[in-house]
């Protein structure tokens, strides 16, 4: 016997993003399914420490954690140069804290505003009425299921459980993202540190790499690196060898994939839309995706609400969630992934020269980059870049080649957050606006 379930909103996947979209949605009223493929009290475990910026609480209206979740406040964190003879402060509260007790803490609230939670419930394909998104079905517990709801939301990370199961005539982009547009995390704690090595938060860019506080006194030795797990954890022994050897103990070894790739085009659909992972809202300058998933979600959210009360959730009703995230964070993290991997993978000696005459690598930079996820490029301030560029160009303590590179990718990057920008005000205007889209992206 098939179970059939029903629901005015679906949400599949009940991690952080899909547990804060429930609980939003929860709140206004409307009966919410989560369906979660893996065990509940697992969810996070796979990383299980992460970063939170302090003041995403307050801006998402997260009562801020608790000591089951709070293992350390850091106040500032340090940004080093390759050869290790500079380190810029950050001065930017950050908590560190335990991702299963977070995400069970979201779940109370999903469940308090009336949000049901099924976990071990896989989706394995979509239900489709005239050419419209109207459930999903799978199997619950290993017996199989089917759930209609008047929205759809695919909140399942790189499984895209959901919208890989679209059909082309869609109109939303089906593809899962491939390894090598992935960032593979890898992470190790370790305890007994010696004395003279770093505490608190450090990362080292050209290995995209971090030290970070784990439990007490100990670290988190962590990389992301595309390809594979194979491929990050040699190159993040690679890492620590050349600069730290082997201090300490290692306690355990965690790992997890996140995407590093462009969202797509349209997040929406005919009773559909995308969040989290699952739409590649992660910071380019960081690949951290909750804080920023979260701002695709409330926007969502409120633009789910407005369509739930029309009785409309067509795809021109939830436009506005595609109009008001491409026009904001999603115009500022287009033009992040084409211009940040070019600079990091400059040379070493390259970034040490940014690094002393504090081009873009100032602690201010990166604290507005933190704050806002893009740092602002105004007249005197690309003058003052520019100037400097050529000046190391000139004396021979920056690359001709890295120059070029720079300035090619910089107004590469700022075509794209203008396209953005101009994302287009209705459906009518999307066909246009995609093909320039592919073509700045080099997708054509």
């Amino acid at each position: 016997m098939t179970e059939k379930l029903a629901a005015d909103v679906i949400v599949v996947g009940a991690g952080t993003a899909g547990a804060y979209f429930a609980w939003q949605l929860g709140k206004a009223g409307y009966k919410v399914l989560i369906l979660e493929a893996h065990r509940l009290e697992n969810l996070g475990k796979h990383i299980e420490i992460f970063h939170m910026d302090q003041v995403r609480f307050d801006e998402f209206g997260i009562p801020h954690p608790t000591p089951e979740e709070l293992l350390h406040v850091e106040q500032v964190g340090y940004n080093w140069s390759p050869d290790l003879k500079i380190k810029q402060p950050v001065h930017y509260p950050i908590y560190v804290l335990y991702m299963p007790a977070f995400i069970q803490r979201l779940h109370a609230y999903a469940r308090q505003a009336g949000t049901e939670i099924l976990e071990h419930a896989e989706v394995q394909d979509v239900m489709m009425e005239g050419g419209r998104l109207v459930g999903v079905s799978g199997r619950l517990a290993g017996q199989p299921f089917e759930a209609r709801a008047r929205l759809v939301v695919d909140a399942s990370g790189l499984a895209v459980a959901v919208r890989a199961h679209l059909p082309d005539s869609f109109k939303v982009e089906n593809q899962p993202v491939p390894p090598q547009d992935c960032f593979f995390v890898c992470l190790e704690f370790r305890k007994d540190i010696p004395a003279g090595f770093p505490t608190g938060s450090n990362s080292y860019m050209v290995y995209k790499a971090f030290w970070n506080k784990s439990y007490g006194d100990g670290a988190i030795l962590g990389i992301g690196q595309p390809y594979s797990f194979d491929y990050a954890w040699g190159k993040h022994k690679e890492w620590r060898e050349a600069y730290f050897g082997d201090p300490g103990t290692v306690l355990q070894r965690r790992q997890g994939v996140i995407p590093y790739h462009r969202p797509p085009f349209s997040l929406v659909g005919d009773g559909f839309l995308v969040i989290g992972d699952a739409a590649c809202q992660n910071k380019p300058f960081s690949g951290e995706g909750v804080t920023s998933g979260f701002t695709a979600c409330r926007i969502a959210a409120e633009v789910a609400v407005e369509a739930l009360q029309k009785g409309d959730c067509s795809r021109e009703a939830l436009w506005a969630y595609n109009v008001r995230y491409f026009r904001g964070q999603g115009a500022k993290f287009a033009a992040g992934l084409a211009q940040l991997p070019a600079v990091v993978g400059l040379t070493p000696e390259d970034i040490n020269y940014l690094f002393r005459r504090e081009i873009i690598f100032s602690s201010a930079d990166f604290e507005e980059l933190n704050q806002n996820y893009e740092i602002n490029m105004g007249a005197g301030k690309l003058v003052q870049i520019a100037l400097g560029l050529v000046w190391g160009a000139v004396s021979g303590q920056f690359a001709f080649s890295s120059l070029k590179k720079f300035l090619s990718v910089s107004a590469q990057a700022g075509r794209l957050k203008t396209h953005y920008l101009n994302y287009p005000d209705s459906p009518a205007g999307f066909p246009d606006w995609q093909v320039v889209a592919r073509a700045l992206w080099g997708e054509t």
